[in-house]
């Protein structure tokens, strides 16, 4: 497909705004702990309803030019990421997990789900490159499975009774972290071993992730106040020190960059619906653009892995489509 790309200025910043795809039809990208963007921050994998129903495709961010990724009868768009080498899409068809080269679109079966069990969120890639992880449903109990990548047999690690949210492996050490449904964190070994659920401030945690160094977990949290804040903290794994990292204007979504120097967050806020960026060295927030999205979860803002580039997603013109902020003037480029 050729480049569908528009550019315009946000009526509210005057920051320019680039929307990726026609909003005639719909298109999301995976949401973290999946991975969107390779790691060269070249190409982005999403899902798209552009040839009738959810597909997925690849965009080339140099150019805007975008290829299919085969059709695939079953394909569920809650499981698409890419591969911790950004050479392959992951995701599952019916009851298969597989995977599809992007270039050549040669694909392989990986999985197969459990008898009586469906996909649980999406599948996330361990940063070393070593295995995937996803959540199986069945029965009231959500299964933890890990498959060993590039070619290994799914291996249960961990069963919870209650659903595991946005398991997410570490970037440094043999962890995994998950949330809640209740809004709390829990922590294990990649085994299923030393679990524990973190101790937080009254309230309830909307989104967690990993520091860049793998040894603490990032969390937005909401107070349990009549007027709940919105904070971003910090806890740290060994000596579980738990911190503030900055007051937010209500975020209801956040990710850091590659260093965690800089954060972008999705205001939840009626009046001012924004994309913004949190600098953590001086706590100081400045707005890019409006989101407008009609769910503030939806928008999924997320860096590219070289921090020039913000992606999120809204249907601000009637379905969800993918937006495009430049922002290699404001942020410093990292290595991925």
């Amino acid at each position: 497909m050729p480049r569908e790309w528009r550019k315009y200025l946000d009526p509210v910043t005057e920051f320019e705004v680039l929307l990726l795809t026609e909003p005639q039809f719909e298109s999301i990208f995976p949401s973290p702990p999946a991975i969107p963007v390779d790691r060269r921050s070249r190409l982005l994998v999403y899902a798209s309803t552009r040839s009738g129903q959810w597909q997925p495709w690849v965009m080339d961010l140099s150019d805007g030019t975008s290829r299919q990724l085969g059709t695939h009868a079953e394909f569920l768009p809650s499981t698409l990421t890419l591969s911790s080498t950004g050479r392959e899409a992951v995701f599952a068809e019916g009851d298969r997990l597989k995977a599809v080269q992007l270039a050549g679109l040669r694909q392989r079966d990986l999985a197969t789900l459990n008898s009586g069990a469906e996909w649980f969120g999406p599948v996330a890639p361990s940063p070393d490159g070593t295995a995937l992880f996803y959540v199986e449903k069945a029965s009231g109990i959500w299964r933890v499975q890990r498959l060993a990548w590039p070619r290994g047999v799914p291996v249960p690690v961990l069963e919870s009774g209650e659903p595991v949210l946005a398991l997410t492996p570490n970037p440094r050490r043999a962890m995994l972290l998950w949330r809640t449904e209740a809004g709390a964190i829990e922590t294990s070994a990649q085994d299923g071993t030393l679990r524990r659920r973190l101790e937080t401030p009254p309230g309830r945690v909307l989104e967690a992730a990993w520091s860049a160094d793998g040894q603490a977990v990032l969390y937005l949290h909401e107070s349990a106040e009549e007027r709940p804040r919105c904070t971003l903290r910090e806890q740290m794994l060994d000596s579980r020190e738990d911190r503030l990292v900055a007051p937010t204007s209500q975020f209801g979504r956040f990710s850091r960059n590659a260093n965690g120097s800089v954060f972008v967050g999705a205001s939840r806020s009626v009046a001012s619906p924004l994309i913004l960026i949190l600098l953590r060295i001086n706590r100081r927030e400045l707005p890019l653009c409006e989101h407008k999205a009609s769910d503030p979860q939806m928008t999924r803002p997320v860096f590219t892995p070289d921090s020039q580039r913000i992606l999120f997603v809204s249907d601000r013109l009637g379905k969800p489509a993918i937006f495009m902020l430049n922002v290699e003037k404001l942020i410093e480029k990292t290595e991925s």
